[in-house]
């Protein structure tokens, strides 16, 4: 009769636990000397801009009492590039052919942190994102990675094309430093050899082939990408672009809460 009775009460209380939110770690606090809650993203699979991704957080802290979620994206982007140019000359009877290869390291570019969803959403209690099975509340957010991440795929002539005013004046910039007399009546036909405001000659009246200032500068004011291409023998860029998702959970009352952070590649 007894041991009947005590079957009767494990059923009962085991009933009751199953109706309850678990805390796993009771003692939390008591062990660290802060409440703080528990917060861990999933990590998320490479991905190209304008993939979505289901984001997948899961928090809990004692009490239960989590006031809110929030999600931040933040990022960098390292790009590396190869030129090579070449550029055959004939003045004067004498045939030249000029190869020049730049690499060109863009500096890196930081996107800051941003905040894109917060859980609760407006009128609604984080309660319903809560799972018994995992004691836990879980949320799963359709994420899409946004243009500003996307790489950079294009090659020859479609880069050159492409390239931001930055990464175009390191090229103009540096060609110009190599351009001569040669160089210039090929590139630019138009232009002739004898003009003696861009090349500079010697005291005897020869010219040196070299350019005087207003010959780079000639050059740069009416070098373009369509004729850069002319001579474009190859461009390549290396594009290495990552995204950081975090997440951060804040009990109620504190304006602290435990974060995580999952990082992806961008293809």
């Amino acid at each position: 009769m007894k041991r009947s009775i005590k079957i009767l009460l494990i059923v009962f209380i085991t009933a009751l636990w199953g109706c309850e939110k678990n805390d796993p770690l009771a003692e939390q606090g008591t062990l660290t000397g802060n409440s703080v809650p528990f917060n861990l993203l999933a990590q998320m699979a490479d991905a190209a801009a304008g993939d979505t991704l289901n984001l997948r957080n899961v928090a809990w802290a004692i009490d239960d009492n989590i006031e809110n979620v929030s999600f931040f994206h933040r990022g960098f982007k390292l790009r590396n590039y190869e030129f090579a140019f070449s550029v055959e000359t004939d003045l004067n009877g004498v045939s030249e052919t000029y190869e020049m290869e730049y690499i060109f390291a863009e500096d890196s570019i930081l996107f800051e942190a941003q905040r894109f969803a917060q859980y609760p959403e407006n009128g609604q209690s984080l309660d319903q994102y809560y799972q018994t099975l995992e004691n836990a509340y879980v949320i799963v957010h359709e994420f899409i990675v946004p243009d500003q991440y996307k790489i950079s795929k294009e090659v020859d002539g479609e880069l050159i094309l492409a390239l931001n005013e930055t990464v175009y004046s390191f090229i103009t910039d540096t060609l110009g430093k190599v351009m001569n007399r040669p160089l210039m009546v090929t590139i630019f036909p138009n232009l002739s050899p004898f003009n003696v405001t861009y090349f500079e000659f010697d005291s005897e009246g020869n010219f040196t082939n070299n350019l005087k200032p207003a010959g780079v500068a000639y050059f740069l004011e009416n070098i373009t990408r369509e004729r850069l291409n002319d001579f474009l023998d190859g461009a390549t860029v290396s594009d290495n672009t990552r995204v950081t998702i975090e997440t951060e959970a804040i009990l109620k009352g504190a304006t602290l809460g435990a974060k995580s952070q999952r990082t992806f590649r961008v293809i």
